[in-house]
Parts: structure tokens; C-alpha cells; sequence
């Protein structure tokens, strides 16, 4: 467990090229990988897979067979591609959902953010988590980041922020889209996308001309309990820098 002071707005090379490499992979290899590959599975299941995959120096030199077999060539290896791709999103959405799962739990149980189902907010990789508690006046924004490279390839770095009524600056909303403007200028707004949006922002709406008052400062106590919570479980903790 680590805590990182970095700046997310400014991100180092490493990071632009594993967001690079990243994207390449989601809208590029991943999409060919789902042609060739599944021409690839298909035949694994009913006996036919390419028999390059097995001998690829069958008629020659390597790339002689590539030209003289492309078909079985680009099936032979897009499908360990496409295997690869989907081992590797079903452990990184488990691991995301389980690291979230660690700072909620925690929360729930110091009865500091109970919130209901209908006030909070989940993306649907399970990277990024928001919860409106309407009884303790709380918010909390859980959130996986990409702040090295291996963060792109394992979900461990997380940024976790608590703001009670009285530690934001606005909010405002356009579609499905919320803005929450924290006020911080390392992070200067939150912004959520979900059919919940019109919802949460008339109750944060509401709830801030209510009177509310706290036994903690909301971030600061965040915070504080976001460090405890990632040194148990092993998560690096992104905090803005000093």
C-alpha cells in the first residue's frame, strides 16, 4: 500500500501511453480479436482449429505460411488475443468491484454513509462509486484511477473523497450528466452519468438549504479513514499532491 500525492489533471508520459495503449486495445485489437477469435473458439469446440496453431512450419519458414495461409494465420493469433482480453477484463472488473466494496463496507459499517439503493450510483465496470446518504447529510466518490502504468493493467490506485452539505461549491446538471464542483482545484468537479442524475441533484438541492451538523470534518475524515482502509486491504491511495 502506497499513498500517492499526484496530480491526475497533469498525468506523467507513462501514463498518456497507457491510456494510449489502452484505448488501442479496447477500440482495435479487442474488436478484430472478437471476429477472428471467435472463428478461432468455434473450432477449438468442434475440432477444426487451424492447423497452423499447431504447426505453423508445416509448408516452410513462418512468415511463408502467413502469406499462404493469412485466414488461419490471423485466427491462430487473435483467438489467445481475444482469450487473453477476456481473462484479463473479468479479473480487472472483479478486483475493481472488491477494492470499492473494501471503502463502502467500512463506511456502512462506522454508520457514516448507509445510503439507499435509489442514492447511489455504481459505473458499469464497477470503477466508480457515488453515494447521497440523506440521513447523515454525507456524500462519498469512490474512484478507480489511472495513475501508472500497471494501474491500467490491475485496478489498485484509488481515490476516495467524503463532502458533507457544507463542502462543495455547486452543482449543476445537463442530461443525464451531474456536475458536483468540489471547490478543490487538484479535483475540481465530480461528474457522474446515470438516469439518477435528476434525482440526486433535487435531494442535493434539498439538502443543502436543510441544517446539518457533523462530529468530523466530512473530507478530512475521509480521508483519514481511506488511508486505514487501503493499508488493510493493499490499495494505493491517490491524494492530491502536497
Amino acid at each position: 500500500m502506497a499513498i500517492k500525492h499526484i496530480d491526475s489533471l497533469s498525468p506523467p508520459l507513462t501514463v498518456k501511453i497507457a491510456r494510449f495503449l489502452l484505448l488501442s486495445n479496447i477500440f482495435a485489437i479487442i474488436p478484430v480479436s472478437l471476429w477472428f477469435g471467435s472463428f478461432g473458439i468455434a473450432s477449438l469446440f468442434f475440432g477444426n482449429y487451424p492447423s497452423i496453431a499447431y504447426n505453423p512450419y508445416r509448408s516452410g519458414f513462418l512468415f511463408s505460411n502467413y502469406f499462404r495461409h493469412p485466414d488461419e494465420a490471423f485466427i491462430a493469433v487473435f483467438t489467445p488475443l481475444l482469450i487473453l482480453n477476456i481473462i484479463w477484463f473479468v479479473a480487472w472488473a472483479i478486483k475493481a468491484r472488491k477494492n470499492i466494496s473494501a471503502f463502502t463496507s467500512y463506511f456502512r459499517e462506522m454508520e457514516f454513509s448507509a445510503p439507499s439503493e435509489s442514492n447511489i450510483v455504481r459505473s458499469k465496470l464497477g470503477t466508480h462509486y457515488f453515494a447521497l446518504d440523506t440521513k447523515k447529510g454525507t456524500m462519498i466518490f469512490i474512484a478507480h484511477t489511472g495513475t501508472s502504468f500497471t494501474s491500467f493493467i490491475y485496478p489498485k490506485d484509488i481515490r476516495a473523497m467524503g463532502f458533507g452539505m457544507y463542502d462543495w461549491k455547486s452543482v449543476e446538471i445537463e442530461g443525464n450528466t451531474l456536475r458536483i464542483y468540489t471547490g478543490n482545484p487538484d479535483f475540481p468537479y465530480i461528474s457522474l452519468v446515470s438516469n439518477k442524475s435528476a434525482m440526486l441533484y433535487e435531494k442535493i438541492h434539498t439538502m443543502r438549504n436543510q441544517n446539518w451538523t457533523y462530529d468530523n470534518n466530512v473530507p478530512g475524515y475521509v480521508e483519514h479513514q481511506a488511508q486505514r482502509i487501503a493499508e488493510k486491504n493493499g490499495i494505493n491511495l491517490v491524494l492530491p499532491p502536497k
